[in-house]
């Protein structure tokens, strides 16, 4: 049975971190989306333990993992919290007569997007107010059913996105083509040969998530048509909540984005290389490289959409 919820206690701030850290399972990337000190987050996420009389979320080495209580909070909290930014919007509107537009991006380079996007807004004078979100799987409702929604993500064909909504507008930004290994920098594995097959050794995290949410990726479906066994892990599509966890395990992760690549360095405890143009063609000699897209709702078609959504593309080119 649920405890009685004491709604006077419930604040806007709390929701928001409950349903940030159930999206990026980390305080620390919480803290940076929001905003908010890493302090006021604990704060936050006692007092809603006391509140709702739940732990809510189980501590591991690489995050903060939401347990069956959360997962039933989640989708209230994410309505409550999307409703409450529509006031935002109104009063932007309201004031300057600007536009305010949602961007969805996928987790795994969400953060790479708001710094250059805002930078551009302010060197070209735009009036303009953009909120970047991590991509889940309320994303393409949310484009169909506002014009200044945008949404980027993964799919194999943009038939997968006209299966939701055939109006919605798709475009095909990149072919996710080169393949980037991420290990922590002592694996194994880099003191062997590193072919498909010998990543195919090791535990494997999934860091890609489709249109419709969890979807096979082009080494896994390489492996089930190749016949070789692979420990598919789990899926992390957080880029915090991942090194954190590939810093200490025999796990790896192949990812297409160059912009997670960059993001190594000899302090982060990871190793990451480029696989061979080799192997590449190899892998995709038998399956389909996924597609990075842009959705937009057909009637996107202002003078600040189509400015975005060609910083967007442009945005995109370097982190692929």
């Amino acid at each position: 049975m649920m405890k009685k919820i004491d709604l006077d206690k419930l604040d806007l701030l709390t929701l928001s971190i409950l349903v940030s850290l159930y999206e990026n399972k980390s305080a620390t990337h919480v803290s940076r989306i929001l905003d908010v000190p890493a302090s006021k987050i604990s704060r936050c996420l006692h007092s809603a333990r006391l509140l709702f009389g739940d732990e809510l979320f189980i501590r591991r080495k690489y995050g903060l993992v939401p347990n069956d209580y959360a997962g039933r909070i989640y989708p209230i909290a994410k309505e409550i919290v999307d409703c409450a930014k529509n006031f935002n919007r109104m009063n932007s509107a309201e004031l300057s007569h600007s536009r305010y537009f949602e961007l969805v991006m996928p987790g795994m380079i969400a953060h790479a997007y708001p710094r250059a996007l805002m930078n551009a807004i302010k060197e070209q004078n735009k009036d303009i107010h953009i909120n970047v979100n991590n991509w889940d799987k309320h994303a393409l409702e949310g484009v169909s059913n506002d014009p200044n929604n945008i949404v980027v993500c993964g799919c194999k064909s943009p038939e997968e996105i006209h299966c939701f909504d055939q109006k919605l507008q798709v475009e095909v930004l990149a072919k996710m083509g080169p393949q980037y290994l991420l290990c922590c920098k002592n694996h194994p594995l880099l003191k062997q040969e590193i072919t498909l097959e010998s990543i195919a050794e090791y535990p494997y995290i999934n860091t890609l998530m489709g249109a419709q949410a969890p979807i096979i990726n082009p080494f896994q479906e390489y492996c089930q048509i190749k016949n070789l066994p692979l420990e598919t892990e789990m899926t992390i599509t957080n880029v915090s909540s991942l090194f954190d966890y590939l810093s200490d395990c025999q796990s790896l992760a192949l990812t297409p984005y160059k912009a997670v690549y960059d993001m190594i360095d000899e302090e982060s405890g990871l190793h990451a290389c480029q696989l061979s143009e080799f192997e590449v063609n190899r892998l995709f000699d038998v399956v389909e490289p996924l597609k990075l897209v842009l959705v937009t709702h057909p009637n996107a078609v202002n003078e600040d959409a189509t400015w975005l959504k060609q910083q967007i593309r442009e945005l995109t080119s370097e982190l692929i």
